[in-house]
């Protein structure tokens, strides 16, 4: 194991001079066996058979997982400096005193949430993905990539105290949208930001594709079985980003809306996940968005065309 590394890595496990704190856990043991924290992390994400076939894998860390590593333990102090203005808009929701950010080479995405204090990075995941953690852009991106992650810890937090009573296929679907929209609004690059009041080319043409799927799903869920809703909400945010029917969509209006507003932000987690009937009924096209209202006030009944 490299010097810097361990360097890096016990300066990351050192407490902050200021709450709220991230600690750094590295979950691969010299040995390559994960930890008990990320195999409890994994068993809540991955299907029974996948985790037998994970639990018992020793897999060390390769020299580009482990630049990962130093690159994401050399970022927290400036994701702790980046809080305050997260939690803003929460408030008076308190941020978690200290959230733990474990570190993983198996079975995992590039970023997660485990609980409401609890982050994943899986660096096999993030090398696959991005390749080497010194690549063009890659701070930035893991920068982006806790944003929306500690943005969910501060919504479960939310929805601790605002539980939302919506439990439907539909209802799921739409907090969804609302928890994973408003992710994704913080991760998204400069390509997908506003420019000069308007949207970008890519912004556009992503909407252009996708609010058609959004109220054709929105539709379909009013009066889906719990057998029928993973068909239809897949892909909602769990997808390649330009195919995120349901998440990006909803970042992009709230993007439109923040340019115009310093409150939307703030607006959107106060109404909590009904704020996305409001937000698409605003952002869609008028075609769409009456046949939105329309499928959201007759159940079963598809919109009109």
């Amino acid at each position: 194991m490299r010097v810097t590394f361990l360097l890096l890595l016990a300066a990351a496990q050192a407490p902050a001079d200021t709450a709220p704190r991230i600690r750094i856990e590295l979950a691969v043991a010299e040995s390559g066996e994960a930890s008990s924290r990320w195999l409890a992390m994994l068993r809540r994400r991955v299907p029974a058979a996948r985790y037998d076939s994970l639990a018992g894998v020793r897999r060390r860390l390769d020299a580009g997982e482990r630049d990962w590593v130093e690159l994401l333990a050399a970022r927290r102090r400036a994701w702790e400096a980046a809080i305050p203005a997260l939690a803003r808009v929460f408030a008076p929701i308190a941020p978690p005193a200290e959230a733990v950010v474990v570190i993983g080479n198996r079975g995992g995405e590039d970023a997660f949430t485990h609980d409401s204090v609890t982050i994943g990075f899986d660096v096999s995941a993030l090398a696959r993905v991005y390749g080497e953690a010194s690549a063009q852009g890659n701070r930035e991106r893991v920068d982006r990539l806790f944003r929306h992650e500690y943005v969910h810890l501060l919504q479960r937090r939310w929805l601790g105290l605002h539980p939302y009573r919506d439990t439907t296929p539909r209802g799921a679907a739409v907090a969804e949208i609302w928890a994973e929209g408003l992710g994704v609004w913080y991760s998204m690059s400069e390509r997908w930001r506003m420019r000069e009041g308007r949207h970008s080319a890519a912004a556009t043409a992503a909407l252009t594709r996708l609010e058609p799927v959004l109220v054709e799903r929105l539709a379909a869920l009013g009066c889906a079985t719990p057998g029928e809703a993973p068909a239809l909400t897949a892909e909602l945010s769990f997808a390649p980003f330009e195919r995120k029917w349901g998440a990006l969509p909803a970042a992009l209006w709230i993007e439109a809306e923040a340019a115009r507003s310093p409150a939307a932000l703030r607006e959107f987690v106060v109404e909590g996940p009904d704020a996305v009937w409001k937000l698409a009924d605003r952002s869609l096209p008028p075609r769409l968005a009456a046949a939105l209202r329309e499928a959201r006030v007759s159940g079963c009944a598809p919109p009109a065309r």
